[in-house]
């Protein structure tokens, strides 16, 4: 549409020339003869008025908790000499992230918003933009494309371009609390926990390989030792007293999957493993988490192995951050045997089905000890007789709340509203 009315400007030009050569009308041929030069001047002017424009971007935090804010910096340069009589910024936002005392525009694109600035630029000037950014809902989000509009000094004739720059992978954590504000114990949140005067082997801490012995199982085979030396080697482990916690999230959230999934419970799971696991790490305990729901853009469960390194909270928070509703396997099946000797289950969970309570009877006949946390209303009919089980659900209801009139938003806002990308295209690899 814009190219037909630009080409209408030099049809009309011609024909006013046209008519006056035919009625030889001086007049009318030095009208359309300006007409042509004022909208071939426009023309030229807007072809080549974002030519030497660059734009930046900047965050000074991609990496946040929700409710946390960071200033996104916008910039434009002209390095040309000629001016640029107007020129519009159009940025694209993701729901999730809360743009502070800013008008937003609704796009076509599903859960995503544009930013739009005006602005003129002269010889060889610069202009920049301040944007307080709020992390409203966890999860992966990336800011971009930007498009560039620019034209004429009479706004006839306009151009755009799309901005050469990467989009801006953004990282918020779920929000976590203090695990007395989720009812429990201050010094001992989930009981005594065994294991500390207990030696075992440490998976995360890899101190050599020997020969394989016939016990040993399969995951333990050092592969490319094996290649090296033409024989099967396995790897040899740190022994560690350190006491494990296991955080093992049910991603599910309704009895029956194919319902569908509750959104508000699910994201309450994940705040509560988050915490849990904050707890963990600052108890200086060994840490890991399980949970049948998948890696962003990736089709496996979530393993993250016990360990105690400085960036174990880190790796379990980007994981927790990325997960969606869907779940690829059975809480149940991904407890087997991935826990090692003297690691304490702590299962987070809105629905409890039958093999997940046979599981958790096992692990706890072989010596783990177990702890429930349930997050939901629902009546559980399973029983799982002796093993402790807190119910946390209407004490959360009480803490969402405050925490969506602490972020200004409506209570549904806390959700996952990230445009989900790969790890890769966010950080590096979990």
């Amino acid at each position: 549409m814009r190219t037909l009315i630009e080409d209408a400007w030099l049809l009309g030009a011609s024909l006013l020339i046209g008519i006056g050569l035919l009625a030889s009308s001086s007049v009318v041929i030095v009208l359309g003869t300006l007409v042509f030069l004022s909208s071939a001047a426009g023309r030229i002017w807007a072809k080549i008025s974002l030519d030497e424009v660059y734009y930046t971007r900047d965050m000074s935090l991609t990496r946040m908790f929700v409710g946390e804010e960071t200033v996104l910096t916008l910039a434009l340069a002209n390095r040309k000499l000629l001016p640029v009589p107007w020129i519009e910024v159009r940025e694209q936002v993701p729901e999730g992230l809360l743009l502070i005392d800013e008008k937003i525009f609704v796009t076509g694109a599903s859960r995503t918003r544009t930013l739009r600035r005006n602005t003129a630029l002269g010889r060889r000037d610069r202009v920049e933009w301040r944007v307080t950014v709020r992390a409203v809902a966890r999860g992966y989000y990336r800011i971009g494309p930007t498009t560039l509009f620019s034209g004429d000094i009479f706004g006839f004739f306009e151009n755009e371009m799309v901005a050469d720059i990467p989009a801006t992978a953004i990282i918020v954590y779920p929000h976590t609390y203090l695990l007395p504000e989720l009812g429990f114990d201050s010094v001992r949140p989930f009981g005594e926990l065994p294991g500390g005067n207990r030696i075992y082997e440490d998976p995360s801490r890899i101190v050599g390989v020997r020969d394989y012995q016939s016990s040993d199982p399969m995951k333990r085979i050092d592969w490319n030792a094996t290649a090296r030396v033409q024989r099967l080697q396995s790897r040899l482990y740190e022994p560690s007293r350190a006491q494990s916690i296991v955080i093992a999230f049910n991603v599910g959230t309704l009895k029956r999957s194919w319902e569908g999934s509750d959104p508000i419970v699910l994201e309450r799971g994940v705040s509560v493993a988050a915490s849990i696991a904050r707890w963990a790490y600052d108890t200086d305990l060994a840490v890991g988490l399980i949970a049948n729901g998948a890696f962003p853009g990736q089709g496996r469960p979530i393993h993250l192995g016990v360990g105690r390194h400085p960036d174990r909270l880190n790796r379990l928070l980007e994981a927790l951050a990325g997960i969606s509703s869907f779940t690829i396997s059975s809480l149940a099946r991904e407890l087997e045997g991935s826990l090692t000797a003297g690691s304490t289950v702590i299962v987070v969970a809105a629905v409890m089905p039958d093999d997940l309570v046979a599981t958790l009877h096992r692990l706890r006949r072989d010596g783990h000890h177990i702890h429930v946390v349930k997050i939901s209303s629902q009546i559980w009919e399973s029983e799982l007789g002796s093993i402790p089980v807190s119910d946390i659900a209407n004490l959360m209801e009480s803490l969402e709340a405050g925490l969506a009139e602490e972020l200004g938003v409506p209570g549904e806002t806390i959700l996952t509203k990230g445009n989900k990308v790969s790890a890769s295209e966010v950080a590096a690899p979990l």
